[in-house]
C-alpha cells in the first residue's frame, strides 16, 4: 500500500495525540506527508442547537489558539522531516466535515483518535472515530 497522503483527524486530545504519533511514525519510512485536520463545530446554543455564525473575529481567536495548539506537532514533524499542514473545517458534524475534506482530496489513509469526547457526550453525540471509520471511501486507522 502505497501511503504518501496521510490525513490525521486532530482534536487536541490525548487520543488525537497517539494519532498523530502513529501518523509519524508511518509517515517517515513512506516519505509521506501529513494533513493535520481539526473541526470548527461552531457554538451551542440550546434554543437552536449548533450555529455556525461566527463573527470574523471570533473565527480569527479560534484558528490563531488552534495554531499555537498545533505548534509542538509542527516541531515534531519537521524533526523526522515530515511535511505537515493544517486544515481547519468548520462544519457542526465532526465526522461529516473529515469525510467531505475526503473525499475532495487524495488521501491514502486516515488515523483518527478511538474518542475525543467521553461521557455523556460520546453518548450524546455519537463516535466520530466509528462513523469515519464506517463511511470513508479510504482506509482508516483507529488508535486507542
Amino acid at each position: 500500500m502505497d501511503l504518501k497522503n496521510i490525513l490525521v483527524a486532530y482534536d487536541a486530545s490525548g487520543f488525537s495525540n497517539r494519532a498523530f504519533n502513529s501518523a509519524l511514525d508511518i509517515a517517515e519510512p513512506n516519505k509521506s506527508k501529513i494533513t493535520l485536520v481539526t473541526v470548527v463545530t461552531g457554538i451551542y446554543q440550546p434554543s437552536i442547537g449548533f450555529s455556525m455564525k461566527l463573527n470574523k473575529e471570533v473565527l480569527e481567536k479560534q484558528n490563531k489558539t488552534l495554531k499555537k495548539l498545533v505548534s509542538h506537532l509542527q516541531t515534531a514533524a519537521i524533526k523526522k522531516g515530515i511535511p505537515l499542514s493544517l486544515r481547519i473545517l468548520h462544519n457542526p458534524s465532526v465526522s461529516k466535515a473529515i469525510r467531505n475534506y475526503v473525499k475532495s482530496h487524495e488521501f491514502d489513509l486516515i488515523v483518527i483518535g478511538s474518542h475525543g469526547r467521553t461521557g455523556l457526550n460520546k453518548v450524546i453525540l455519537g463516535s466520530v472515530a466509528n462513523d469515519v471509520a464506517h463511511n470513508a471511501n479510504v482506509p482508516v486507522m483507529v488508535v486507542k
